[in-house]
């Protein structure tokens, strides 16, 4: 159970493992996305639930921003009593050195200053969802320094879903972005290729399929007049993937131009 708890470091996981398992009846434990809280041998799982609730809220309150606290579950009620977050499947981070250049978000920057001491592994996420979540379209940069890049990027993704509403996508660990990020186009959102309605409809499924098959290097996509899609696949670089992409829509369509960078949706800058 405690591998699918959400929001927990590594050392909390021990530390629930050592006192929170083994111990007596009544217990409960709450959680937010930042402290948590668990009490053992109460009077009742009622009063379980309310000690672990106070404790973990009067911590949350000390945080910035405040976080809400919710329980987990105990053990005369094993159903999950908070909710989860979306995390999308492994693998969440996928190493290429042909995309990856220097993460220069002021947030790190800021963030680092106060971590020197220790080994920083800063994970930046957005939301993949375009809509259908309790906050469709926000994104958001949430950094953690963990002992592992795998616990970092569970912790970011855990966090941003929880708050988005939907699966997120790891952008940046430490102090590089980890996915292609366009600089010469403006991002506008996450790219959808099966519902995006620049395409023509029967082109669709076709263009998602030669985007997974190419995870690596620089994708690109551009769409002409009548919907019909040029795709540039693993290119070396950002303009050499624009250009491609322009070079393919021209052979079939008209008046292109490119909607996709990697895995976003694009506009001019």
């Amino acid at each position: 159970m405690l591998e699918t708890i959400p929001f927990l470091n590594n050392r909390t996981r021990v530390a629930l493992a050592n006192d929170y398992v083994p111990a007596a009846d009544h217990k409960a434990l709450a959680i937010s996305t930042g402290p948590i809280g668990f009490v053992t041998n109460q009077q009742s799982d009622e009063a379980a639930r309310g000690a672990a609730l106070d404790l973990c809220q009067k911590r949350a309150e000390n945080v910035q921003p405040p976080r809400k606290c919710e329980i987990y579950g105990c053990r005369r009620h094993r159903g999950f009593c908070a909710r989860t977050s979306a995390v999308p499947p492994l693998p969440w981070i996928k190493h290429d050195p042909t995309i990856e250049k220097p993460f220069s978000g002021k947030e790190s920057a800021a963030d680092s200053r106060n971590q020197k001491s220790r080994s920083r592994q800063e994970l930046c996420t957005r939301p993949q969802g375009q809509g259908g979540g309790r906050r469709p379209g926000r994104t958001g940069c949430f950094l953690h320094h963990q002992d592992t890049p795998e616990e970092a990027a569970r912790r970011a993704l855990e966090n941003c879903g929880y708050i988005a509403g939907v699966p997120c996508m790891v952008v940046a660990l430490d102090d590089f972005f980890v996915v292609p990020v366009p600089t010469t186009l403006r991002v506008v959102g996450f790219f959808r290729p099966a519902s995006n309605s620049s395409i023509a409809p029967d082109a669709r499924e076709d263009v998602a399929r030669r985007l997974n098959v190419a995870p690596s290097g620089w994708n690109a996509v551009a769409v002409g007049a009548s919907g019909r899609p040029g795709l540039a696949l693993k290119a070396s670089n950002e303009q050499d993937a624009v250009n491609d992409a322009l070079g393919n829509c021209v052979k079939q369509d008209h008046d292109c131009h490119v909607v996709a960078v990697g895995p976003f949706l694009v506009g001019p800058n």
